[in-house]
């Protein structure tokens, strides 16, 4: 709201007497509401590094607890394929009532018999005719497709946090940025005040200066809050339980990008771990369909079982007297067993795993279509990020001339409070926008590696020398 200042005379004093007391209450009661300049935290912050952020992300993460459980059970599914090759060996024991040993049959003036029947089996399949041998192949293909599954979600946890790790260095750098102008800003109204004071000034400019404060603590407010929301996005991306109010520390990595992308296509294509699972995961998929078909094919099989009877009376089982109640037997031999007719139950379970086959075969090219698109779309965006960072450093020069320039007429007398005030305005908002381009551009670069499937600690070689950084990419 704008205040008419009245025609000179003793009501003027009363006006600027109130002015001056309405400023000197202002802080106070910007800070009783919670628009503080000053720092915040939770906790004494916890200083950390890049690698550290690395190496705790690989460690916590659940992604990667997920990942290496479903390896883990792939592993174990090898087990279960590979069981059909070993001998089975089971042990009934079964309560009998009959009237002969064998056939059970109750005849007219025979008593029914109590017999305990002691029945071990020994079964080994000796061929499915390449059923078994697909089952165990698919189950070794999908145990590969686990594996880079796992290294994909390594891959992705990995530069998550790298990124986030980005993300809380720039927002501390905006903080510092953001009080350093605050400070100015205040020391700038302090000397407007006083100039107002001894009559070298005028009201508009106190409230231009007023304003511009209150709009330097609230950007220290929204950026020290940003800051914090960057500490708990970090957590995140490390796997962590509970909020820790960490700052970045060390210096970050430099980033290149060669001049070719097609070339980081390529690149991606063959080695990016996502790639990888799905090729694995078709090969899988087409062995399944192979075990179904086999179905159809015969099973053969030896067997061989052992009945101890106990119970059965010589004159009844004929056995000689030393056997007593014991009747030992046994019979043993080869099974073929052929499949004629199943109601089409296993044609149609062989329809089905070559629709899902199809199925994974269409998923495999879209996610080759899909990591092309984006190695290409970062690739652009790196390189419009590039120019960027030299038109804000470009700018920000042009604004700091521009400052001093105007500094030094302010303090001649030859600028108002309203020129100075916009062009330090102009310096801070160059210098903000400098410092995002720059962390940006580097955040651009993580995710670029991250889509062509390079993880930190490496980089790759593609033919020749290793392309020397861009300028502006710091």
């Amino acid at each position: 709201m704008t205040r008419a200042l009245p025609l000179p005379g003793p009501g003027l004093l009363c006006v600027i007497g109130s002015v001056l007391a309405s400023m000197l209450v202002a802080p106070q009661a910007l800070r009783a509401s919670g628009l503080s300049a000053e720092p915040g935290s939770f906790v004494r912050n916890v200083p950390i590094t890049r690698d550290r952020v690395y190496r705790e992300a690989l460690a916590n993460h659940p992604s990667i607890l997920i990942q290496a459980a479903q390896y883990r059970s792939r592993t174990e599914e090898i087990g279960i394929q590979r069981a059909s090759y070993f001998p089975t060996l089971s042990f009934d024991l079964d309560q009998l009532l009959v009237n002969t040993p064998v056939l059970g049959l109750v005849t007219p003036g025979l008593e029914p018999v109590p017999i305990t029947a002691f029945i071990p089996k020994l079964n080994q399949e000796i061929t499915g005719f390449g059923r078994r041998r697909n089952a165990v192949r698919a189950a070794r293909l999908a145990l590969s497709s686990a594996k880079w599954r796992l290294e994909e979600a390594r891959l992705d946890v990995v530069w998550n946090a790298g990124i986030a790790f980005e993300r809380l260095a720039m927002s501390q750098h905006l903080y510092e940025a953001a009080r350093e102008n605050e400070r100015a800003a205040k020391v700038h109204l302090e000397q407007v005040t006083r100039r107002l004071k001894k009559g070298l000034a005028i009201w508009p400019d106190v409230t231009k200066a007023e304003f511009y404060w209150q709009k330097s603590v609230l950007a220290v407010v929204q950026i020290r809050d940003a800051l914090h929301k960057a500490q708990v996005d970090l957590g995140f991306a490390m796997g962590l339980k509970s909020f820790v109010p960490f700052m970045a520390a060390g210096k970050t990595v430099s980033t290149f990008f060669p001049g070719d992308p097609e070339r980081l296509v390529q690149f991606a294509l063959e080695h990016r771990p996502l790639i990888q699972a799905f090729e694995k995961n078709d090969r899988s998929q087409e062995s399944l369909v192979k075990t179904t078909f086999d179905k159809h094919l015969p099973r053969l099989s030896a067997f061989a079982t052992g009945f101890l009877l106990y119970g059965v009376p010589p004159s009844v089982s004929g056995a000689p007297a030393t056997y007593g109640l014991f009747l030992p037997t046994y019979q043993m031999g080869i099974s073929l067993s052929v499949p004629i007719f199943q109601g089409l139950k296993i044609v149609h379970e062989t329809q089905s795993e070559r629709a899902k086959y199809r199925s994974d075969l269409a998923e495999t090219r879209l996610a080759r279509i899909r990591v092309a698109r984006n190695v290409r779309n970062v690739w652009f965006d790196l390189r419009t990020q590039e120019q960027t960072v030299r038109f804000d450093r470009a700018r920000l020069g042009n604004a700091r001339a521009n400052r001093d320039l105007i500094e030094k007429k302010y303090d001649r007398g030859l600028a108002d409070s309203v020129m100075l005030i916009e062009a330090r305005a102009e310096f801070v908002s160059a210098t903000e926008n400098l410092i995002a381009a720059r962390y940006r551009y580097r955040m651009i670069s993580d995710e670029l590696q991250r889509q062509i499937g390079l993880m930190p600690s490496f980089s790759p070689s593609f033919g020749g020398e290793r392309p020397p950084p861009q300028k502006g990419a710091r």
